[in-house]
């Protein structure tokens, strides 16, 4: 072959075979990605699913070892390790203290440092039964209120009558502490109703590992904009991070 010959050949371009194979190996690039990403975000909702599961449990052994609800014991600040005013560790308010229950709806505003909603965690993480919280930071995810594995954080409260504001109407939910799962951020106000940082998908799965499977019964409901198709079903083709979750965790 001669010097021409080659160089023709050379700037003759890829044949059929070789772009083949370079398609095949992009398709094959890309499709790794996307199971990457989707292996990614099931691991997210486990680990979420297992932080649910360690708050419940880190609830029920702080009852047996205190006799007393997190962020309803009055005398946290002479009975909790290193619980003091300068670690935003407190005493719950005096005037529902030691009743048996964290006297904020799990969805209305958790308030400043000194409510019961905001020293649940906190009681709890000083008591050493779980990590997250960060007192000194305030009412914020990743402050006083432990940030979830999925994206957004969680919130602690306490309904009598079924109500959890923005996500369950009274009476479709029976009396107990409820977990809320929702944006990040500051969260001393109420749940949002238009955002969050949780997906209809996220949200589902969640559902269907710990109850029904179902938004609108049993111990797992949702709610949010674009979150559900009708009031039984979530709307898992939107990617709209708009849901909030309510996980019923003590009786």
């Amino acid at each position: 072959m001669t010097l021409h010959e080659l160089k023709q050949k050379r700037e003759g371009g890829f044949t059929l075979v070789e772009l083949a194979i370079v398609m095949i190996i992009i398709g094959l690039l890309i499709g790794g990605i996307l199971k990457g990403q989707e292996l990614i975000a099931n691991s997210q909702v486990t680990a979420t699913i297992a932080q649910i599961k360690g708050y419940d449990a880190a609830m029920t052994t702080f009852r047996d070892k205190y006799n007393a609800i997190p962020g309803d014991m009055g005398n946290a600040q002479t009975r909790l390790p290193n619980c003091t005013t300068a670690n935003e560790c407190r005493n719950a308010p005096a005037a529902n203290d030691n009743n048996g229950r964290i006297d904020v709806n799990p969805g209305a505003a958790s308030g400043a440092m000194t409510t019961e909603a905001s020293q649940a965690f906190v009681h709890m993480a000083f008591a050493n039964l779980i990590s997250g919280v960060e007192s000194t930071l305030g009412t914020e995810i990743g402050g006083a209120f432990p940030e979830a594995k999925v994206g957004g954080g969680f919130r602690l409260g306490y309904t009598a009558d079924g109500l959890i504001n923005n996500i369950i109407a009274a009476g479709d939910a029976t009396p107990g502490h409820y977990l809320v799962l929702n944006a990040s951020g500051d969260i001393s106000g109420a749940v949002p109703t238009t955002a969050s940082d949780l997906e209809a998908v996220q949200a589902g799965q969640i559902d269907r590992k710990l109850d029904d499977g179902r938004p609108d019964t049993g111990t797992v409901q949702s709610d949010g904009d674009n979150c559900l198709v009708g009031t039984d079903t979530y709307n898992e083709g939107a990617n709209d991070a708009t849901c909030y979750v309510a996980i019923k965790i003590q009786g």
